[in-house]
């Protein structure tokens, strides 16, 4: 395996001391609403249910008639994971806020940076944590990628390109429906669009001196209402840094993730929901050889479930504080206004 300069070895190294007393705290006492959605069900749950850092312990369904106000009542309940549909996240977000519970919401946070502000209001109001569910960064080939273009082993950073797409023939379902939060850019936007800032700031570049985008819409409803199929466009950051990115439910499966430098290339397949299993880096440099760090496979769902709870329970920092969610969640709202959407 080849060494990851300025990696983050506190996911790589040997479990010491601390590491045994910190995994003996009081198990984070979870409770669910919308716990019938695919991600609930597939990842997240089985999440909480596997790590010793967490303990499920109600959840309510609303196909199965469930009350989720029953959720936020139980005093057994801590915090409450919501993977609700996109438009219902603000409601539920500061109910449990104002309920006391702790709060891990599906990714999107909000639909727009006035919801995220009154979301993030809220939680601070009420002493209570705040976490947008973007499991990605908790990957740790995600967390190698950033540390290997923060030490400079690409180069001078000069693109970054994400793609992420698929076909979505369910028109049925809550993405398609401008109500209730629809669209690929609130869908895949946090997948395609967090790595090139994120990225950026690595090399210290934290502000975009341009944001441009373009949408293919669904024909308008009866009340004029639309969402976008597909949205495309260019972030730039200063010192030349250019990076693109597309999100679409009508285009053939693609997660890629492809990061240049003078000195070098990384291309991440699977990128934004990778497997366990996805264990390794490949750099291809500039004379033609390539340099693989491996080793780097986890599960990014159990990771991001124990962060959250290490933050609750005060043994660590926000990785993605609530300020970061509403300032994405404001340049969505950019990203929309550029298209001409309101």
């Amino acid at each position: 395996m080849s060494p990851v300069a300025g990696h983050d070895e506190r996911i790589f190294r040997p479990a010491t001391a601390a590491d045994v007393a910190a995994s003996s705290w009081e198990p984070v006492r979870f409770g669910v609403i919308g716990a019938s959605s695919m991600v609930a069900r597939a990842a997240v749950v089985p999440a909480i249910e596997a790590t010793p850092k967490a303990e499920l312990v109600a959840s309510a369904s609303l196909a199965a008639g469930d009350d989720y106000a029953a959720v936020l009542a139980d005093p057994d309940v801590e915090a409450v994971y919501v993977p609700l549909p996109n438009g219902m996240h603000r409601e539920w977000v500061e109910r449990c806020a104002e309920a006391g519970k702790h709060v891990l919401c599906e990714k999107p946070l909000a639909l727009t940076g006035a919801d995220a502000r009154a979301m993030a209001d809220a939680c601070a109001a009420n002493g209570v944590t705040l976490l947008e569910a973007y499991m990605t960064p908790y990957h740790p080939r995600s967390v190698a990628l950033g540390d290997l273009v923060a030490a400079g082993r690409l180069g001078r950073l000069l693109s970054v390109r994400s793609v992420f797409t698929f076909p979505h023939e369910e028109p049925a379902d809550h993405r398609w429906h401008p109500l209730l939060g629809g669209g690929a850019l609130a869908d895949l936007g946090v997948y395609v669009l967090s790595p090139l800032f994120d990225l950026a700031a690595a090399v210290g570049q934290d502000v975009p001196t341009s944001v441009t985008s373009h949408a293919v819409v669904t024909e308008p409803d009866a009340e004029g209402r639309c969402v976008d199929v597909t949205t495309a466009g260019e972030v730039r950051f200063p010192g030349g840094l250019v990076t693109t990115f597309e999100c679409s439910f009508d285009a053939p499966e693609a997660q890629v993730l492809e990061v240049t430098g003078t000195e070098g290339r990384i291309r991440v397949e699977q990128a934004f929901t990778p497997d366990p299993g996805d264990d390794e880096l490949v750099l291809q440099r500039r004379d033609g050889t390539t340099d693989v760090v491996s080793g780097l496979g986890g599960d990014c769902y159990r990771g991001m479930v124990d962060h959250f709870c290490a933050v609750i329970r005060g043994l660590a920092d926000s990785k993605r504080p609530p300020e970061v969610s509403v300032a994405f969640a404001e340049l969505c709202d950019r990203l929309r206004s550029s298209q001409g959407q309101p």
